[in-house]
């Protein structure tokens, strides 16, 4: 047996009946960045948002005095995203928009204007796409000719952008002509990422996927000729890196650890593992264009979601994975993560994608075990029984399913004809 980085959390004990039910928040933190000869340190992370609701996306203004970001801080439907504001000096925060679209991946350009993604849900893609914002977050014009599927953006010299657009199942990355308003698609099979400027060059950086054992890596854009180059191995399972001005060195991180590696590198180090518990599963997101600061995201709990992705990457099967977990729900040792229903089968689905069907089985039953009583966990595992061709365990599955339903909402009565549609066609 393979072993996997998660079996000595500490795990605090508490009644399975109260794990995952209270919200799990998305936070930022600031971490000083320093050198030393060649020798790159981090000094202890500071917290700056208040475990309010998901704070993600972050940019540095162009001086590195503040960080802008998109925050989601209601709950419901009505719950949208905006734009806020921290100055890092007084650590005071500001709304910036207040408008009744959402706002995403926001930047601040030379004239310190913002930059961010602009969408409703009900047009999403189709509609607005990258807008220009007022320094008051009053929404001017559209950064292009028309509507476009983006959604993340990196801006480029002279008014040009590099835009992460969704094709099919994967995203891709293109490039827009600010001067003919055209956009080239030059790759695809990437993360739902902005790609990431070099400093010092004509150049991005961004990932690719793959798909069948994460073994992503990070690929080099010639902005002038367009021309792609490897620039080696992500961490297992990680998409988001940044880059430190003047050293020609990537960060990336991974659990509570920050690791760094120069541009022709093939070997992550180690720069900092932190203490603090809330940084169980940090993403080295950004860098100041002066080099010397760095924000991590992180949820405040670490995510079974998560766990269960990298003990797959690792190595371990599903069903390994899935009695392991269930004995930390008996034993009551589950209170320390965040079980989420919809992360546990949003893993299992991966899995299915790349063909691993034993793994996705697996998962997909051990989150209908977590959640005995949801309709929907049945589907899923009717779903992806019917797709390894065990045609008498999805009908079961399904079944169970519907006596689940409560048909009390829309979503709920949609929930249910579907399946009694697979029922009819069930091979």
């Amino acid at each position: 047996m393979k072993p996997c980085f998660f079996v000595t959390l500490s795990l605090v004990a508490l009644p399975a009946s109260l794990v995952a039910q209270v919200p799990n928040p998305t936070n930022l933190w600031l971490v000083d960045l320093k050198w030393t000869g060649n020798r790159l340190s981090a000094g202890t992370p500071v917290k700056l948002t208040r475990d309010e609701g998901s704070n993600s996306q972050p940019a540095f203004t162009p001086d590195g005095r503040a960080v802008v970001f998109s925050a989601v801080r209601d709950t419901g439907r009505a719950a949208q995203g905006d734009i806020y504001r921290i100055d890092l000096a007084t650590r005071r925060e500001t709304r910036v928009t207040t408008t009744s679209e959402n706002e995403n991946s926001p930047t601040v350009n030379e004239r310190g204007e913002y930059v961010a993604v602009r969408w409703v849900p009900a047009t999403l893609f189709k509609e607005f796409g990258p807008w220009i914002y007022a320094k008051d977050g009053t929404p001017k014009q559209g950064v292009l000719r028309g509507p476009d599927s983006t959604g993340y953006f990196t801006p480029l010299p002279g008014g040009d952008y590099a835009l992460t657009r969704p094709k099919s199942k994967t995203f891709t990355l293109g490039l827009f002509d600010a001067k003919t308003g055209a956009i080239v698609d030059v790759d695809s099979g990437i993360p739902a990422l902005p790609a990431v400027r070099i400093p010092g060059e004509r150049a991005v950086s961004y990932v690719h996927i793959d798909t069948a054992g994460a073994h992503h890596a990070i690929v080099r854009l010639d902005l002038g000729t367009r021309k792609t180059s490897s620039l080696g191995p992500t961490l297992v399972g990680r998409t988001a890196h940044a880059w430190v001005a003047g050293r020609r060195t990537i960060l990336m991180a991974k659990g509570n650890t920050l690791y760094a590696r120069g541009m022709r590198d093939t070997t992550w180090r180690v720069v900092a593992a932190f203490a603090n518990p809330e940084l169980r599963s940090a993403t080295a997101y950004v860098v100041s264009a002066q080099g010397d600061k760095l924000i991590l995201v992180s949820p405040k709990r670490l995510s079974l979601a998560t766990v269960l992705r990298d003990s797959l990457e690792a190595g371990r099967s599903g069903a390994d994975i899935a009695v392991m977990v269930l004995a930390w729900r008996d034993a009551g040792t589950l209170g320390d993560l965040d079980v989420a229903e919809g992360g546990i089968g949003g893993v299992a689905d991966s899995r299915l994608q790349i063909k691993r069907m034993a793994d996705g089985l697996a998962i997909h039953g051990l989150a209908t075990t977590m959640f005995p009583t949801s309709f929907r966990a049945f589907a899923r595992l009717g779903d992806a029984q019917r797709a390894a061709g065990d045609s008498a365990s999805s009908v079961a599955s399904y079944k169970r399913s519907l006596d689940l339903n409560p048909r009390s909402t829309d979503a709920e009565r949609t929930s249910a004809a579907a399946v009694e549609k697979k029922l009819g066609v069930s091979p």
